[in-house]
């Protein structure tokens, strides 16, 4: 298996220190692959966002499909590759590995998620998620990047799906998943999980 390569995303209009990276050859084709069988097999269904009140089908904000799989080991699986090339904290949290709710995404021809922050999930415990996690199962396809935008200047930086590849992100970078034109496109989301008590210095 090819070594991972880490690369920097430049979001200049971020405050200095903003996180956002890809990671390269994370996982291989067959492992990708195997991932959106088995998915297949359990099945998808329109993706719901969260208005606030509970989750609800709004089209006009995101209308792709999803397959949710509550799997500790798969997380575990996914925070084994990636641990050595993630932060240990953030804002003073320790990263204690990933939400093990997987959220996978699939888009046809005409789907997208308009741009919008990812949400902060918070376990019973006080735990809660920081930074996004995003993996890519395949490539080919025509459109469909993530995409970072700036709110002020309308500037824009897309990050290319690559099979195997991982983009990692902090919540609050407002984002989008562009337009797919042709093709078809898979990925999984999950979430980087933190302590919920701060590091003293």
């Amino acid at each position: 298996m090819a070594s991972i390569i880490k690369e920097a995303i430049e979001l200049p209009w971020e405050p200095e220190g903003c996180l956002a990276f890809g990671l390269y050859n994370v996982f291989t084709p067959q492992e990708c692959k195997e991932l959106i069988e088995k998915t297949e097999a359990m099945g998808y269904t329109p993706a719901l966002i969260n208005n606030g009140y509970g989750q609800v089908l709004e089209t006009d904000v995101r209308n792709n499909t999803r397959c949710i799989w509550d799997s500790k080991e798969q997380a575990q699986r996914i925070w084994n590759r990636v641990k050595d090339h993630v932060c240990k904290e953030f804002h003073g949290y320790t990263a204690l590995g990933l939400n093990e709710r997987l959220r996978f995404l699939r888009y046809d021809p005409g789907e997208y998620f308009k741009p919008h922050h990812d949400g902060c999930y918070q376990r019973d415990n006080g735990e809660a998620s920081l930074i996004t996690l995003q993996l890519y199962l395949n490539e080919g396809f025509k459109g469909g990047s993530t995409t970072f935008l700036s709110a002020t200047t309308g500037d824009r930086v897309e990050f290319v799906p690559k099979t195997g590849a991982i983009l990692i992100f902090q919540h609050d970078i407002l984002h989008e998943g562009s337009l797919l034109e042709e093709g078809r496109k898979y990925s999984c989301r999950t979430d980087i999980m933190f302590g919920k008590d701060k590091i003293l210095a």
